[in-house]
């Protein structure tokens, strides 16, 4: 459980230090540093902290359920995690009205994937994992609307298009097999 801690720990509290840090101009540390610098480190940084995350989460002891959702909360769990996984496409797609609407669609995208796991329930480090990204999402989106972020592209249908068709495709595969390769846990 430590390994897992530590990962959480780390890659959230690096996250949380991103989605918050100054954007003044002469604290920025970003424009400091310089956008490739700062995107290299800031990428490598994580990617070792999710990784001890994953590992530790592995070989975390699962343990007696923290929480037990209501039966409905596993039926709802397909639908809410399509389009979490649309939204998510529409992140990286040229801006569609998906985007233009959300304005943060990676983000809503992570916060109703988090929810719709809490809300089925599970153990310790399934409730931690689940929560730090749900708090993780919610804090970012408000920060992102804070700061002013938002879409103002004019929207294209072929974003839309390649968010429903990258989302679908993505929730086909975790439905007929992605989902329990990766969690042992079949959708089917």
């Amino acid at each position: 459980m430590t390994l897992f801690l530590i990962g959480l720990a780390g890659f959230f509290g690096l996250h949380f230090f991103s989605a918050l840090r100054s954007r003044a101009e002469e604290k920025d540390i970003r424009k400091r540093m310089g956008e490739a610098r700062y995107m290299g480190l800031y990428s490598v940084i994580s990617l070792v902290f999710f990784i001890v995350m994953l590992v530790g989460y592995g070989r975390a002891p699962a343990g007696a359920p923290v929480w037990i959702g209501p039966d409905i909360a596993r039926t709802l769990s397909i639908p809410l995690n399509i389009i979490a996984f649309i939204l998510l496409a529409a992140a990286y797609t040229p801006t569609g009205k998906i985007k233009r609407a959300v304005h943060h669609p990676m983000m809503f995208g992570v916060l109703i994937w988090s929810l719709s796991h809490l809300f089925i329930g599970g153990d310790l480090p399934k409730t931690l994992l689940f929560g730090a990204f749900a708090i993780y999402s919610a804090v970012s989106i408000l920060a992102a609307f804070r700061r002013g972020d938002r879409v103002e592209a004019y929207p294209r249908t072929i974003g839309d298009i390649l968010a429903v068709l990258g989302g679908g495709a993505a929730s086909v595969a975790m439905i007929y097999g992605g989902h329990a390769l990766i969690t042992g846990i079949s959708l089917t």
